[in-house]
């Protein structure tokens, strides 16, 4: 009898403790990932990471940056585990020696120069742009709003030297922030907008403003975002930074190469009307998780003669890349997303 009261209780307090080992598991939940992203930006990943995150264990706390260069900082000083960042700021991260590596891409598209409806400039023609620019020079000169030194504002002189256009003295650049410059058009305040994709949409679709170039592709390159984490993450814990590169993966598997499911998800997030989201991610968005490495080397280039940067640090870009993780979540070689 005492045998089996013996062996009850053994049994009792075996069930007891795999039921509060379960419980532990249970409360202690997914691994919270905090994640930078500009304001209004990748609205269809932030919708579709919510269901692949679980499956890698994780949920992402997304949180919002007026602009790339404050989530690189917050990156930098601990405050996130992952950020998307752009081209531009990968490389001014290498030259202020943070150390932070780019693990996958995102994509591009987003840069748009348009005009106010007035102008009835044509598209894809630089050279009707340069005659009216000559035009004006002897009176009020052409203004162009753009976020100065932002990767839009680096764009925009590439453009308009390629055009025969003194960025410096044949046009007047006004430092406007993105979400102005649909109304800064309307209003007559400016006469171009260097902007991005959304807000272009958003002059064309509620003010008849007109598209002069997508600058994308071609002499502009392709890749614009892509997302970096700390070389430290890497070192410590690697595994985790293989989940977090394979929810992204997942979540971007839920809508690459199909624009009805791109919008779908973008819509979920996206505070603009529905013909600006359907024109923005069907004419100007595309979603990539390769990287062309080539472009962040352009853009690295491209600082050092505008003086943006101190140095050329094209030849730190290959370092500060780690296609590792990111070979094993899509089964693709390290080489292959290099390029795109």
């Amino acid at each position: 009898m005492r045998r089996l009261v013996k062996s009850m209780l053994g049994a009792a307090f075996a069930l007891l403790a795999a039921a509060g080992a379960l419980g532990a598991k249970a409360q202690s939940g997914p691994t919270v990932i905090r994640e930078g992203v500009v304001i209004g930006a990748l609205g269809a990943i932030r919708s579709s990471l919510p269901e692949t995150g679980p499956q890698a264990g994780l949920r992402f706390d997304i949180k919002d940056f007026n602009d790339s260069t404050a989530a690189l900082r917050a990156l930098d000083q601990g405050e996130l585990d992952i950020a998307n960042t752009t081209t531009q700021h990968m490389v001014r991260a290498i030259t202020e020696g943070m150390d932070v590596v780019w693990v996958m891409g995102s994509g591009g598209g987003y840069n748009v120069l348009v005009a106010r409806k007035a102008l009835a400039l044509p598209p894809n023609d630089s050279a009707a742009l340069k005659e009216l620019v000559d035009e004006r020079k002897s009176g009020t000169p052409l203004s162009i709003a753009v976020p100065t030194g932002s990767l839009q504002h680096a764009k925009l002189i590439a453009y308009l030297k390629g055009a025969g256009i003194d960025p410096d003295r044949d046009v007047r650049i006004v430092n406007v922030g993105f979400p102005n410059h649909p109304r800064a058009l309307e209003a007559g305040e400016v006469d171009l907008a260097m902007t991005l994709a959304p807000f272009g949409a958003l002059a064309m679709e509620k003010d008849g403003a007109t598209l002069v170039q997508h600058l994308y592709g071609g002499p502009y390159g392709k890749q614009e975002i892509g997302f970096i984490v700390q070389r430290k993450l890497i070192e410590s814990n690697p595994a985790l930074v293989q989940r977090i590169v394979d929810a992204h993966v997942a979540a971007m598997k839920k809508f690459v190469g199909d624009k009805d499911r791109q919008v779908e998800y973008e819509m979920k997030y996206s505070r603009f009307p529905a013909a600006v989201v359907d024109r923005t991610e069907r004419s100007f968005l595309q979603y990539d998780w390769r990287t062309n490495v080539a472009d962040l080397k352009l853009m690295a280039r491209e600082m050092q003669a505008l003086g943006w940067a101190g140095e050329d640090v094209s030849g730190k870009i290959d370092k500060a890349m780690d296609f590792s993780f990111l070979a094993k979540a899509t089964g693709q070689s390290p080489q292959a997303l290099g390029s795109w």
